[in-house]
């Protein structure tokens, strides 16, 4: 089992911070690319991409970490909230992983098919590559809106005996934990009795509390088998993995492919290669750090399949979430010190100069040169 301290340390104080400097770079990113003169499908996708990702930056904050870190929220508010947020922050994961796909697909016709991308309109379309992912999203983890509810249940208010009565003399307590009974005393008459780790209490009422109750389909072992552990892991993690490796690899293919070689008559094509060129190792390193980040939590659904509980690594859930909420927190940074020469930092070789002008980073392909048309004709 996880130790509080160290739940309070990673799915409490990091994985807040991490959120909160998600969601200033996510509504820096918003305005940033919403004030783009020239906006291409590249940069609406991201656009979504940053709001989908502050969609799950303040779910996830409301599920589980304002829990960890006030006790209030959790006994007070925490169950009323985590019906609604919990699947909000799995819908909007879901999300973000087949938004990253989109970006995805349109740099790879934009890059390996552009003649394909040109005869099909809605290739450049960021409604027509972001609208199925989300709808999907939604689709997918609909049962998870009809999971849980917000309950009330009897708590018994307790006051506390002193172990020196005479009448405990004569009561196993060890035997009685968590249950009440009803006794008979000298002094007091009748009274129950409620023993908690082998501490007796006498229960003087009842409160009506709130508690999280699961709908009875989540106990059912088939929708458990099918639905939360094959299905989760096959649309949520090996098909996502399988396409951004896949299109990423031929990305990069395509573009070691082309001759280095840049005539003088063709300096803009030239310049506009090796912005390719660098828009797709800024492709690849988001793919990296996204499948770093995604990666742990294969690990409960592993355990799950095979019987074992999820916990069975100690805080291998905390380190998921707070993994989760990094890759959602960081996709606008990358973008921001890629575009310049921080890259060359990350990237050993990686020379190219920066560009002044942002208003034309993304959507360029880099068959240009083949095409012998001008570069401003396709969009």
């Amino acid at each position: 089992m996880v130790s509080s301290t160290s739940q309070l340390l990673v799915e409490g104080v990091l994985m807040f911070i991490f959120s909160l400097i998600g969601i200033f770079l996510n509504i820096i990113s918003v305005f940033y690319f919403a004030q783009l003169k020239h906006q291409r499908a590249f940069h609406r996708l991201l656009l979504t991409l940053a709001l989908m990702d502050t969609l799950h930056l303040i779910s996830s904050a409301f599920t589980f970490s304002i829990a960890n870190l006030s006790y209030t929220y959790a006994s007070h508010t925490w169950h009323y909230i985590v019906p609604y947020s919990l699947p909000i922050a799995q819908s909007s994961m879901t999300g973000s992983v087949y938004l990253t796909i989109s970006l995805t697909v349109e740099r790879y016709f934009s890059v390996v098919k552009p003649f394909y991308q040109m005869r099909n309109r809605w290739l450049r379309s960021s409604l027509c590559l972001a609208f199925p992912g989300i709808v999907f999203s939604l689709l997918f983890t609909l049962p998870n809106y009809f999971m849980l509810k917000t309950v009330y249940i009897e708590d018994p208010v307790l006051k506390a005996i002193p172990t020196n009565e005479s009448f405990l003399e004569e009561i196993d307590l060890a035997g009685m934990n968590n249950s009440v009974t009803n006794i008979t005393t000298k002094l007091a008459g009748s009274i129950q009795l409620l023993v908690r780790d082998s501490v007796p209490f006498q229960v003087i009422g009842f409160a009506s509390v709130p508690a999280i109750q699961f709908a009875d389909f989540r106990s059912n072992g088939t929708y458990i088998t099918v639905y939360v552990m094959w299905l989760h892991l096959l649309f949520n993690t090996i098909i996502p993995f399988t396409i951004l490796l896949a299109l990423n690899t031929a990305i990069y293919k395509r573009l070691v492919s082309l001759p280095s070689s840049i005539s003088v008559r063709r300096t803009t094509e030239g310049n506009l290669r090796r912005r390719e060129i660098r828009l797709a190792r800024i492709s690849l390193l988001i793919v990296i750090i996204f499948i770093i980040c995604h990666s742990l939590k294969i690990l409960p659904s592993i355990f799950e399949i095979l019987g074992y509980p999820p916990e069975l690594i100690p805080g291998i859930l905390p380190l998921s979430h707070l993994l989760l909420t990094i890759n959602c927190s960081v996709n606008f940074l990358i973008y921001y010190l890629a575009s310049g020469r921080a890259l060359s930092r990350l990237l050993p070789g990686y020379s190219i100069k920066s560009y002044r002008s942002t208003t034309n980073e993304s959507l360029i392909s880099t068959q240009y040169s083949e095409m012998g048309k001008s570069m401003e004709t396709i969009v």
